[in-house]
């Protein structure tokens, strides 16, 4: 223990230095503290509210309905015409339409009302090749069958082309490709 003129005897290392003596290391750890706290954003004292467990269900917008399913393409929208059954070879290339061969009264209700889309007897398809070979099957049939002249209508292959499935039957019957119009599509959405 030390002793000084004027005060009682202490211990050193437990009072610390007398006032105006700091010690270089408690110098140091006031600095730092200082800087600690003016380097702590003042946010950090105050709590944020904790968000609710689950959001309010009355105060939030509905969702959309959801789209019913596809079931038939308007005529205009597939650009559905007509075109004579004298023009087709069974060479002819293919191009950006597809065609479907017909009566008459068909013709006219696809016309007025649109093409169906549909898994239970889809409508046939076929390329500008495979339209002579259809023609030439309609009238080797069973006469009566088809009384009347038989009907090309086409439409554009861009528009459906999602909703194509692959014919092999008719493909390898008409030797050209041609497609069932079933809704392939709505199956992968």
């Amino acid at each position: 223990m030390t002793r000084k003129p004027g005060r009682p005897p202490a211990q050193s290392d437990l009072l610390g230095a007398p006032p105006g003596h700091e010690t270089v290391a408690a110098d140091r750890k006031t600095k730092a503290r200082r800087t600690a706290r003016a380097a702590r954003p003042r946010s950090e004292g105050v709590k944020k509210p904790e968000p609710p467990l689950q959001a309010d269900l009355f105060t939030s917008p509905l969702p959309p309905r959801p789209r019913p399913p596809r079931t038939r393409f308007d005529a205009e929208e597939l650009r559905l015409s007509v075109v004579p059954a004298s023009g087709f070879s069974a060479q002819a290339a293919p191009d950006s339409w597809l065609y479907l061969v017909t009566d008459t009264e068909d013709a006219s209700h696809l016309l007025a009302n649109g093409l169906p889309l549909r898994k239970i007897y889809p409508p046939l398809l076929t390329e500008r090749g495979g339209v002579a070979h259809w023609l030439m099957k309609m009238t080797e049939d069973p006469p009566g069958l088809f009384a009347t002249t038989p009907v090309v209508l086409r439409l554009r292959r861009a528009m459906v082309a999602g909703w194509l499935e692959p014919d092999p039957d008719h493909s390898a019957e008409f030797s050209a490709p041609c497609y069932l119009l079933s809704g392939s599509r709505q199956e992968q959405d």
